[in-house]
């Protein structure tokens, strides 16, 4: 009796210390050190399909490190929000580990990343894409401070050629990326990615991405959330291009 009961024991724990590895398995963390940060506030954030949900906040010590620490249900996006609103975006999965290093002055631009290739992926989508977006403030400024100038006009010209020189360069580099990574959740974000005001790509104009990545990703990732809201999405474009040509 008394090795059956201790058989009995030896089994529970084991399915207990089974439980504990599999939890802690799931457990995704994002961490790092980040010098000239006391006193910073990062917020952790889910963006969701609809909307952002804040899950965690920290304040940065004299030493600059932080730990995040949760369990996604299935990959997704996830954001750390600074000062003024910046954000460093990150594809996060369960059991994904991301660090990060740097100088928190002028974050997210001089922030070092460390994660899984699909994660650092994005990560260079949005280092390339602020690139093009801070060419592009400089050329606005510059444009503002010349609004009383004489030859106001001839700048704006020349200035217009410059900003469609920027335009293609980030349309060309998001095709590259959707053409190279039909299979990443990442290609998501780059699709949907709006470059000022205005999204680089379109249903109208670039349709064939929309239905490349809702063809790849529903296989790749079935059932997510994200890659469901995309195909919602792309039935209902369906749909209304299809009202539009039996109303013609």
């Amino acid at each position: 009796m008394k090795m059956s009961l201790s058989a009995k024991s030896i089994l529970a724990l084991i399915l207990l210390l089974t439980a504990c590895t599999a939890r802690k398995s799931e457990i995704a963390v994002i961490s790092g050190k980040i010098g000239h940060a006391f006193g910073e506030k990062l917020m952790l954030q889910e963006l969701d399909t609809r909307e952002i949900h804040n899950l965690d906040s920290t304040t940065l010590g004299a030493d600059g490190q932080f730990s995040f620490q949760l369990a996604p249900r299935e990959p997704g996006f996830y954001l750390l929000k600074a000062k003024e609103g910046k954000v460093l975006a990150i594809l996060l999965d369960k059991g994904d580990t991301v660090t990060l290093g740097g100088d928190f002055t002028g974050f997210p631009d001089h922030i070092r990343f460390q994660g899984k290739p699909e994660a650092q992926i994005l990560h260079d989508f949005f280092t390339f894409t602020r690139k093009n977006e801070k060419e592009v403030d400089s050329l606005e400024l510059m444009l503002s401070d010349q609004q009383d100038s004489s030859g106001y006009y001839k700048l704006t010209l020349s200035l217009d050629t410059a900003f469609q020189k920027i335009w293609y360069k980030q349309k060309t580099f998001e095709e590259d990326f959707l053409t190279a990574h039909p299979n990443s959740l990442a290609s998501l974000i780059v699709l949907n990615y709006s470059f000022g005001m205005s999204p680089v790509l379109s249903p109208e104009e670039d349709f064939r991405f929309y239905l490349e990545l809702d063809s790849t990703l529903s296989k790749a990732y079935p059932g997510n959330k994200h890659v469901v809201y995309h195909h919602q999405r792309v039935l209902e474009y369906q749909r209304q291009k299809e009202l539009k040509r039996i109303e013609k």
